[in-house]
């Protein structure tokens, strides 16, 4: 069965899986993710940790970790590890999100749809190795019945087997394709 994690900056008491971020994954308001958990306990929530808008790198690593501190949440999504326009990624600061991250899902967000797909089986081995538990890949501008167009995704999940999640995130109206097309575990629906 296919769960459907919804990206959203609203609270709802209809989530049972929900990725709080704005709509360019910057992190929420943290209020809503304390606000969710009480309107719905047994709800799964994940939140973007991006911080766009800082660009001292040693301040960015301090924010990302902070943020990790003051949350809890079932998982974490960052895009701000990669380096060399999207060619590689900055080890260092992912290792140091992993310790922190410890018990909680660990996601690379859809900022690795950027990635040349010809680095993307060795860039999924660098997170496999920093306990990255998921990658979320924007299919959002994609014609999911366009095979050459979602080859590159398929040669991902290919490589990577079980190791790791590869998570589309789509549009609702996208749902029933991407049932048609490769098989998933996991996608988030973008709501926002």
């Amino acid at each position: 069965m296919l769960k459907q994690i919804t990206l959203s900056h609203n609270l709802s008491l209809a989530y049972d899986h929900v990725l709080f971020s704005q709509s360019d994954f910057n992190a929420p308001n943290s209020v809503l993710i304390s606000m969710q958990k009480a309107l719905t306990p047994q709800a799964e929530i994940y939140m973007s940790i991006n911080n766009n808008y800082e660009t001292d790198a040693f301040m960015l690593e301090n924010t990302l970790i902070e943020t990790i501190r003051a949350n809890e949440v079932d998982g974490f999504i960052v895009d701000q590890i990669f380096t060399r326009d999207y060619h590689d990624v900055n080890e260092a600061l992912l290792s140091t999100l992993s310790n922190e991250i410890r018990n909680c899902h660990f996601i690379i967000g859809p900022a690795f749809t950027k990635v040349p797909y010809f680095l993307h089986s060795r860039l999924a081995e660098v997170f496999i190795d920093n306990d990255v538990s998921g990658i979320i890949y924007d299919l959002r501008e994609i014609d999911l019945s366009d095979f050459k167009a979602l080859q590159p995704l398929a040669k991902l999940k290919m490589h990577v087997k079980k190791r790791i999640s590869i998570i589309p995130l789509i549009k609702a109206e996208q749902l029933e394709a991407l049932k048609k097309s490769i098989p998933f575990d996991v996608c988030v629906i973008d709501e926002m």
